[in-house]
């Protein structure tokens, strides 16, 4: 008999641990149904459930076909260390097996053996650190890592001995690492409850590390299997791809759902709080402005030096005109320079560095990017000698044309490969500033940065994920203020451009971060304070200039196009949607109609959960379905953001090295040799650290789960509360957030997918 079909058959049922499974089983059950007996709603069935489950699992890891396989393939070996470390002991724990495996027991061994070695106070303190979080965390990391070194994995496939101590490692270990986050009755922890998501994420990290040498190594990382794997007809290389693959993707979603759980449970917990504590205020009234009054917060402007930079006007159009300057290197040198976008800084400025750079400020510190706009620079030198004298069209006054606009530009980038065109980039560039300055002389305020603008539609939007927010400092201050010069401007400023009053404004949607307020308010009460990231989308009531937010589909369509954006425009980059555009030629004849089809098919695709989503509803009328879409959108564009900085984070770190070559080119080709001369390796070969794509990972991670945790809070808003419960039913949230929650996570696969793929390097030279 092959050695494949031996394999299938190895089922060990009458192994010693298989007896060993059921004794504690039968102690368990025994001792559960004392518990169940005297506390029936505590020691409810699903605890047993929970601990079979895990024995279950612990046994198929061990004594089924798996454990034989092991030998032969490492995705086996893989599987069964899952189960060992990520399957089996959340489950065992979530049985909270303590009680009832002492309960189980004979009574004269809990009482006159178990008992006073557990009451011994050197043995309660040996507890208390091994189930310490740290212990936890740095069990499960270094057992991760060591355990699959060359070295000591090889030992553990060539000595049964040291076979077996692989595996109590990765039990023990894993107890270890979810004793923290299962949190089994009754042992307490000496960290907070929302200090778990964090526990998790950071080990998710390490996890993904090892997943990711595996995947990306040339060659096979464990000689053992090179000799093995190919008896079931795939090579080592694709065996260790497809460990890599299980240890990755499910490994990852075992660390995010307990972390969202968790975030959920938190935040439903503090609502309840909340809810007994202002039970008379109603939550549209219980604004950051009133919070920020009872606690120190963090300003920006009250810094001595940043602070006082940012609050002068002059300083800050200084900045526009540094910037105004910059552009228009960038447009003198693609019109003037070489036609190899790679060798421009056209094509590496602005397609590479730039746009990397700006959603990572977006995020971090806010809509800077439009703080320091070259636009705002003629605009504001021109109004000197001409005034604006029309409003903006009220018919116009919405976010349609500037969601049109950069539909048109995510369709043009990939049509027309504007990225690899530094000629066509500086006529874009060029004809950006003559629209602006034209529409913003003939129209008063700040009309193409609200209306039209798509640059600044982007990153406004991705900037409700920043820390820092211009608002009043006291709302008290604002109340007794007549003038409102924060809005309608004097002297000093010219007020807000985009129309926010201060005292109701919310979050960073719609504000370009000029600073013009600060520099009108008579009474210093505006800030750059700090806040909670993403509370724009969180906030349910009416704000200044936006109304309701989900009553604007507007801004809802506005927001879902740069979503379906994210992806689109970094699966436009990847081998295998490339291939497919070449393979269309065969029956599409035009290059430029065959990037079309596959792109608008694309954004299609990626759209399609999201209205999948909102249109399954017990009630599917046109009123649901906007509701839902809205909430859906708003829900999901903390993942949307994540996947911009995920894909422009990697262009910006690959091709760091490639902004200077093109500078020192052009500065030799007016004459200044100072920056010495270009070394166009840098620009040939994107160098790509180890810890890039587990850092995306991590960061699609985390977006995925803020994603999940506002579908969870709508949800929960959405149900009323069972009578005499300050919270709904969590089963209905979870029902209600199910279908939500789908779109969320195949958004999440779908990065994740994006991720793992070969990219194509655009803005570098070929080699």
């Amino acid at each position: 008999m092959d050695a494949p079909a031996t394999i299938w058959s190895a089922w060990n049922i009458l192994a010693p641990f298989t007896f060993v499974a059921c004794a504690i089983l039968i102690v368990y059950w025994r001792g559960w149904r004392r518990l169940h007996r005297a506390m029936p709603t505590r020691w409810g069935w699903r605890r047993g459930i929970f601990f079979s489950a895990g024995v279950i699992a612990l046994w198929i890891s061990l004594q089924s076909p798996i454990d034989a396989l092991a030998s032969w393939l490492l995705a086996a070996h893989m599987t069964q260390h899952f189960l060992l470390t990520m399957i089996a002991p959340p489950l065992l724990l979530l049985g909270w097996p303590m009680p009832p495996l002492l309960a189980g027991v004979p009574r004269w061994l809990s009482r006159d053996v178990l008992g006073p070695i557990l009451a011994w106070p050197r043995a309660q303190h040996v507890g208390r650190r091994l189930t310490h979080p740290m212990t936890g965390w740095l069990a499960m990391v270094f057992l991760t890592w060591g355990w699959h070194l060359p070295v000591t994995y090889q030992l553990a496939l060539e000595v049964p001995a040291w076979h077996l101590v692989e595996h109590m490692c990765f039990l023990w270990g894993g107890i270890l690492f979810w004793w923290s986050v299962v949190a089994p009755y009754p042992w307490r922890s000496p960290w907070p409850r929302m200090a778990m998501p964090l526990y998790l994420l950071s080990a998710d990290v390490a996890n993904t590390i090892v997943a990711a040498i595996l995947a990306f190594a040339p060659s096979a990382i464990y000689p053992w299997y090179e000799s093995t794997a190919p008896t079931f007809g795939v090579s080592a290389l694709t065996d260790q791809q497809k460990a890599a693959a299980i240890m990755w993707l499910p490994g990852q979603l075992v660390y995010l759902i307990p972390a969202a759980i968790i975030l959920f449970s938190a935040l439903s917990s503090t609502r309840s709080q909340r809810a007994q504590q202002f039970k008379s205020i109603a939550l549209p009234q219980f604004s950051l402005a009133n919070r920020s009054a009872k606690r120190q917060i963090f300003d920006v402007l009250a810094l001595p030096v940043i602070g006082a930079a940012l609050k002068s006007a002059r300083v800050r159009g200084a900045f526009r005109w540094v910037m105004l300057l910059g552009a228009l290197a960038i447009i003198v040198d693609g019109w003037f320079g070489p036609r190899e976008a790679s060798t421009n800084i056209a094509g590496t400025w602005t397609w590479t560095h730039w746009r990397g750079f700006a959603a990572i400020t977006l995020v971090a510190g806010g809509n800077l990017a439009c703080m320091t706009c070259p636009l705002i620079a003629p605009r504001t030198f021109l109004r000197r000698f001409i005034t604006p004298r029309f409003r903006w069209p009220r018919a116009l006054s919405t976010k349609w044309l500037a969601a049109a606009l950069i539909m048109a530009w995510l369709l043009s980038y990939e049509i027309w490969s504007l990225w690899d065109s530094s000629f066509a980039t500086a006529w874009i560039i060029a004809g950006y500033f003559v629209v602006v300055t034209v529409v913003d002389l003939l129209f008063e305020g700040a009309t193409f940065c609200k209306w039209l603008c798509p640059i600044g539609q982007y990153q406004m939007a991705l900037s409700v994920a920043s820390p820092l927010e211009v608002r009043m400092r006291s709302s008290d201050v604002c109340a007794d203020c007549q003038t409102q010069d924060c809005l309608r401007g004097n002297a000093a400023a010219p007020g807000c451009g985009t129309g926010l009053f201060m005292p109701k404004k919310v979050g960073n949607l719609d504000c370009t971060f000029c600073l013009d307020c600060v520099s009108a308010c008579p009474h210093d009460n505006i800030g750059l304070l700090t806040r909670v990231p993403l509370t724009d989308i969180a906030q349910v009531g009416w704000r200044s200039s936006i109304g309701v937010l989900t009553k604007r589909m507007d801004f809802i369509v506005l927001l879902a196009v740069i979503a379906v954006g994210a992806f689109a425009n970094a699966l436009a980059m990847t081998e295998p949607l490339l291939t497919l555009v070449e393979a269309s030629r065969q029956w599409i004849d035009s290059k430029f109609l065959a990037v079309t089809v596959i792109v608008l098919i694309s954004m299609f695709v990626i759209a399609f959960p999201m209205v999948l989503a909102a249109w399954i509803a017990p009630r599917s009328d046109l009123q649901i379905f906007r509701a839902r879409f809205a909430n859906i959108t708003l829900s999901l564009w903390p993942l949307a953001i994540a996947m911009w900085l995920a894909h422009l984070g990697f262009h910006f770190v690959t091709g760091f090295r490639s902004a200077l070559p093109p500078l020192q080119r052009a500065a030799m080709d007016i004459g200044v040799n100072e920056f010495g001369a270009p070394q166009w390796s840098a620009n040939c070969c994107a160098i790509m650290p180890a810890w890039l794509i587990p850092a995306q990972l991590c960061v699609l991670g985390a977006g995925v789960l803020m994603s999940l945790s506002l579908m969870w809070s709508r949800a929960e808003r959405s149900i009323e509360p069972i009578q005499g419960a300050h919270l709904p039913n969590m089963f209905s949230v979870a029902w209600r957030a199910s279908i939500s929650m789908c779109a969320a996570l195949s958004w999440w696969a779908l990065g994740v997918w994006i991720v793992l793929q070969p990219m194509q390097m655009r803005g570098l030279l070929n080699p």
